[in-house]
């Protein structure tokens, strides 16, 4: 089926961002500003993913699979866009699984209450 990884993509995109917004995790963290700052930094690490990809293509690392799942729609020779929702997004999740790794750790480093139970 024509599109579907791109749709299994953004499928789990809005996941991924559903979970960002309704914990704070990065773009759903601060004011604008911090969130402005989160939007750059995953541009920033989805253009240097494409320029590892674009270099990687010209070194003959990569080649052009045939499948039915992509769109079709080649951006260069070898790089699908879906790459680029790929890249996009990989950079995105990257942010948010750090944001929920500093939250447990920062909960696991608080002290147990007075009188609580701590399991051995």
């Amino acid at each position: 089926m024509r599109g579907l990884y791109l749709l299994c993509l953004l499928v789990s995109w809005a996941g991924v961002l559903t979970l960002d917004l309704r914990f704070g995790l990065a773009l759903g963290r601060g004011p604008r500003v911090a969130r402005v700052r989160v939007a750059l930094v995953v541009l920033a690490g989805a253009v240097a993913l494409v320029v590892w990809d674009l270099v990687a293509i010209a070194q003959g690392f990569y080649g052009r699979g045939a499948s039915d799942a992509l769109l079709g729609v080649w951006l260069a020779p070898h790089l699908p866009v879906e790459e680029i929702v790929f890249v996009t997004f990989l950079s995105h999740l990257t942010l948010v699984t750090a944001g929920a790794a500093r939250r447990v750790l920062a909960r696991a480093a608080r002290p147990a209450p007075a009188g609580a139970r701590v399991p051995r």
